[in-house]
């Protein structure tokens, strides 16, 4: 019934509390995935636009070289005299120097630029900025160019290609614009680097993906944030999208091997395209860190939820399970008299005060049923102890005489004997009443002269006190456990003899007894174990537990056993009778 009720209560709560928040959200979300949308298109647009006016700037650098190399008859005329090794004039060597020095100066200030050539058909010589001259092609070591040049009918292209630069290197990737001389029949190439265009693009433009491709759908450069290599079926998908609109009206969707890109292809210079290409996982994180903030939403939702149908169920059911509780609990004898913390109107506290004043009665029936039985166990127990002390006591007397029947004469047995007579006499007598200390210094000599019998010359036991002092009355029984304590704890453990004091005096008006050993002593932490056994009654430690407690009980807290002790050096035991207990 609790269960279902629980349920039903979350279920209800849950749907008033989630609805809305569902309704918002989806509305939200659709606001967002259209906002979205709109921010990647813009962004692919952008990007696409940025590729192409870096990749324009190297295009235009290589243009340029171009322009100094053949736009200029003289220079032509000078520089072909170059190539083909024949005495030229001063004019031509200043012109000459003057190209070269260019090319040592772009190289520099231009690291995407590999190297520039300037070839002329007919001559087996070639001008590259590598050797600052012209070199033979029998002993040019990157002569990979030549077979696309001698077969293209175009007057400018770009190709991909592997460029030896040095017949000793690995060869590099370069990106090579080709323009035939309009002058004379040969070409002005330049050699770009891969690498460093992929550099200069990517710190500009932030994209995936981007490719750039020429007329025929070569991929001549491909760069962007993730460097995987496309596959031959991605590469086919870009070119047919290329194929279908080659114009400026080629956007949307992809789905590659890599995953799903937006993708914007725009024309760019020598009859190239650029494709720019977005992966929707970077777009869309903030649609998925939306969708996690909804989850964490939904589970706080679910969570209150739970926490309001918990707290009405169990608000709705604590009344009734604590009269169940109390009445259970009364017939089995157990009564708290607290009141129930649910109290809020006045039924609830109607209600309360008649259970209340119900159990009120059966705990007094009870209670008054309890302190008869535990009267009872009382009287007979006294009975019983007192039986047997006295019973000990006859038995011990008879143990004298028939040991002076044997000897006919006092030995150390009956000595013996009569002393634990004596003692166990002692301890008979009224708990309660009090003795003089005369009295229980006695009995104190008495106790020692037994544990002579056992322990000999191991401990000597004196005392100091004034003659004045044995009229002072104190309770029975309550310097033995000191002494005690001290031979079995303290001076036992030792590997000779020990001394021990019972010191009396009255000081302040207070009567200040010490027993003092010195045994073995105590460390702090011993010190702090053993006050804790003593204010424990259930402690094993029955003697000095007893003693403590009897104190406290007749004079007060102030009245309790101190500890004094060191290790190594000794103990002192102590307490002390305020002045109206004398």
């Amino acid at each position: 019934m609790r269960k279902r009720n629980f349920i039903k209560s979350f279920l209800y709560y849950s749907a008033i509390i989630s609805i809305p928040i569902l309704t918002v959200f989806l509305v939200f979300l659709a606001f967002v995935f259209q906002g979205k949308q709109s921010e990647i298109r813009e962004d692919a647009e952008t990007a696409a636009q940025a590729v192409r006016d870096n990749y324009s700037l190297v295009l235009d650098s290589a243009a340029t070289q171009y322009d100094i190399l053949a736009r200029n008859p003289r220079l032509s005329i000078s520089l072909r005299g170059f190539i083909s090794h024949k005495q030229i004039g001063y004019l031509d060597v200043i012109l000459t120097n003057t190209i070269l020095s260019n090319f040592n100066s772009l190289t520099n200030n231009a690291p995407y630029i590999a190297s520039v050539y300037y070839y002329l058909d007919g001559y087996d010589s070639i001008l590259t900025s590598d050797t600052g001259g012209t070199t033979r092609l029998s002993r040019f070591s990157d002569l990979s160019w030549k077979d696309s040049y001698d077969h293209s009918d175009q007057d400018e292209w770009l190709e991909r290609r592997e460029m030896h630069q040095y017949s000793y290197t690995q060869p590099v990737p370069v990106l090579t614009y080709f323009k035939k001389l309009s002058m004379f029949k040969g070409v002005v190439m330049v050699n770009i680097y891969e690498e460093q265009l992929k550099q200069l693009i990517n710190t500009s433009s932030q994209l995936d993906r981007f490719f750039i491709l020429d007329g025929g759908g070569n991929f001549l450069l491909q760069g962007g944030a993730q460097t995987a290599q496309l596959s031959l079926e991605d590469k086919e998908l870009l070119v047919s999208r290329l194929e279908q609109s080659p114009d400026d009206a080629c956007r949307g969707w992809a789905d590659l091997s890599r995953g799903k890109y937006y993708v914007r292809i725009i024309p760019a210079d020598c009859g190239t395209y650029i494709a720019a290409c977005i992966s929707h996982s970077n777009y869309y994180q903030a649609l998925y860190t939306l969708l996690l903030q909804f989850l964490m939403v939904l589970a706080a939702v679910i969570s209150t939820s739970l926490w309001i149908a918990y707290t009405i169920t169990k608000k709705n059911y604590q009344q009734i399970d604590y009269f169940v509780e109390v009445f259970s609990d009364a017939e089995r004898g157990v009564f708290n008299p607290e009141k129930p913390a649910f109290i809020k109107d006045e039924y609830d506290i109607i209600l309360n005060n008649i259970v209340q004043l119900f159990l009120n009665q059966t705990f007094l029936r009870s209670q008054l049923a309890l302190r008869e039985q535990e009267q009872k166990v009382a009287e007979m127990t006294a009975l019983q102890l007192q039986i047997n002390p006295h019973f000990l006591f006859n038995t011990l007397q008879t143990l004298d005489f028939k040991a002076m029947e044997y000897t006919h004469k006092p030995t150390a047995v009956n000595q013996m004997i009569e002393a634990l007579s004596d003692i166990l006499k002692y301890s008979l007598q009224n708990p309660h009443s009090m003795v003089t200390l005369k009295d229980e210094i006695d009995y104190l000599k008495k106790y020692d002269s037994i544990q002579r019998y056992r322990y000999e010359d191991k401990y000597i036991l004196y005392y100091e006190y004034e003659m004045e002092l044995e009229s002072v009355p104190i309770m029975r029984l309550i310097l033995q456990p000191l002494i005690e304590n001290s031979l079995y704890h303290g001076i036992k453990p030792l590997n000779g003899s020990g001394f021990i004091k019972l010191r009396i005096v009255k000081r302040g008006g207070q009567l200040i007894l010490s027993v003092i050993d010195s045994g073995v002593g105590m460390k702090k932490t011993d010190i702090r174990k053993l006050y804790e056994k003593i204010a424990n009654p259930g402690s094993e430690n029955i003697g000095l537990t007893n003693v403590n407690s009897r104190l406290i009980m007749r004079y007060g807290e102030g009245a309790g056993l101190k500890i004094l002790s060191k290790k190594g050096m000794g103990t002192c035991i102590s307490f002390c009778i305020p002045g109206e207990g004398l």
